[in-house]
């Protein structure tokens, strides 16, 4: 009997040495969360043009390319556009990245990020990007 709570104690010291979670985790958790995240300065005065765009749940394409992938709305206008052309040729055509140089409109979400529901995605999670809620808002039905 008392080899098997040995065995019993062993197993569970075993166990736990398993599961429990490093210094070094605990510490980069404590870091995370402890992190505030601050507002983008741009987002304090983004200016939004009420121009009719509405964004579609889906079926989402650059308005310049028709490329379906690594899309970004512009959070002035409502412009969908492709990301930056990747090392090897892959990603977007920067059609994003030039609209900004023509433009100068601030800031972009990446399509796919955003949640369907946005009050269940929750204001604290848009924040945490540099926005809120009201920036993405206008240009959904």
């Amino acid at each position: 009997m008392a080899s098997v709570c040995l065995i019993l104690q062993v197993r569970l010291a075993v166990d736990a040495i398993i599961m429990a979670e490093g210094a070094e985790r605990k510490e980069q958790l404590a870091a995370w969360t402890a992190d505030k995240k601050q507002v983008s300065a741009y987002a304090m005065n983004l200016p939004q043009i009420d121009n009719g765009v509405i964004v579609p749940p889906s079926g989402w394409k650059c308005a310049k390319c028709d490329k379906k992938d690594n899309l970004w709305l512009n959070l002035t206008d409502g412009m969908i556009l492709c990301g930056r052309k990747n090392f090897d040729g892959t990603g977007g055509n920067n059609h994003a990245i030039e609209h900004y140089k023509e433009t100068s409109y601030p800031l972009a979400v990446k399509l796919g990020t955003i949640a369907a529901d946005l009050e269940a995605a929750g204001n604290a999670n848009l924040h945490c990007e540099g926005f809120e809620i009201s920036h993405i808002i206008i240009f959904f039905a």
